[in-house]
């Protein structure tokens, strides 16, 4: 949707935001000083809406949600995945040495599972938690004898029948959560997408190169394009409001952690490029159609801050710092005090 305002109304936005300008207006709001600072990037956010601090928050996306959750715990909010996971033995993570596996210790649940990449595998999801959609086997696939995998989960080993199945079922449920949300919180992580050819699932993760050269004609590699991830948030969107609180607000981000790998002919640097441009697109257009939804600029703070200080070793995972910092932006922007908040 485009944006159009006759050219006095444009000057009259303009003058009126303190950090419209690159290189002019006050020194400490130019994008020039706020980017050479040496420290994480500061951004004035204007939220479309507030937070309130008592209504239940449901949150979907990949690694970098995980970390989300984490502070906004910290913080008293009410998170509905707050105890919801799967064994942390469980993982391929799994260190027997350490007794620890998906961020989690021996006889805790992890969350790492809940962690979904791709839009159509998000999408996919809540159609089976509030439509009902239902597959042969739960939609779990047996790679070998007594070997199961959940095409919906991430980072799972290859699991016997019962426990993989009981996993599902914890899986489904976190989903579930959902419906006694008032505010969602999503962050979109890629486009890159495998499918099951035999189920029709959008699968969050494939089960490993060995098996797919083993499998060829049952999984198959998608990269969705702009108009088909935009179709399937406004489907998810519409979904949502429909089953669950009919006046949901939500928070979408693109998350800032990169490509492990790419399935598609560019460097990954610039594969990885071409999906986040896709999916800040999409939470753009998303932003200018609905006032129930907002997007929250996570991606550019930790992309604009020093590479040094915003991502771990690695170069792939978002340094512990560099959320903290993130979440405060968050919090300033969202959560207005009760008293301020109960005109959201």
């Amino acid at each position: 949707m485009k944006i159009e305002y006759d050219a006095g109304t444009a000057l009259s936005i303009m003058r009126g935001n303190p950090v419209r300008g690159w290189i002019s207006g006050k020194p400490e709001r130019m994008a020039k000083e706020r980017l050479t600072t040496g420290d994480y990037l500061a951004i004035e956010h204007k939220p479309k809406f507030r937070i309130d601090p008592s209504w239940p928050i449901f949150t979907m996306g990949s690694c970098f949600a995980r970390e989300v959750e984490n502070l906004l715990m910290m913080r008293g909010l009410r998170l509905l995945l707050n105890g919801h996971g799967v064994p942390a033995e469980h993982f391929e993570s799994w260190n027997e040495e350490t007794g620890r596996g998906g961020g989690a210790s021996r006889g805790e649940l992890s969350r790492g599972a809940l962690n979904k990449y791709s839009v159509r595998s998000m999408t996919h999801e809540l159609k089976r938690a509030l439509l009902g959609e239902s597959y042969p086997d739960e939609g779990l696939i047996e790679l070998a004898p007594g070997q199961w995998f959940d095409p919906q989960a991430s980072g799972l080993k290859l699991l016997d029948r019962e426990n993989a199945f009981a996993n599902r079922k914890r899986l489904a449920e976190a989903t579930a959560q959902i419906k006694q949300a008032r505010v969602c919180f999503f962050t979109l992580g890629l486009t890159e997408t495998w499918l099951d050819a035999q189920t029709g699932i959008a699968m969050n993760a494939h089960p490993g190169p060995n098996w797919l050269q083993r499998m060829p004609e049952r999984f198959r590699f998608v990269d969705y394009g702009y108009d088909a991830t935009l179709a399937d948030m406004e489907e998810m969107l519409g979904l949502i409001r429909e089953h669950c609180h009919p006046e949901m607000r939500f928070v979408v981000t693109v998350s800032p952690v990169p490509f492990g790998a790419t399935f598609n002919d560019p460097d990954v640097i610039a594969a990885n490029s071409a999906s986040k441009s896709v999916l800040r697109a999409v939470a753009e257009e998303l932003f200018r159609r609905h006032d129930f939804v907002d997007y929250f600029p996570s991606y550019e703070i930790v992309l604009n801050s020093p590479r040094a200080i915003a991502f771990q070793e690695d170069q792939l995972h978002i340094a512990r710092d560099m959320v903290a910092h993130v979440m405060t932006t968050f919090q300033n922007a969202y959560l207005a005090p009760v008293e301020r908040s109960q005109a959201a």
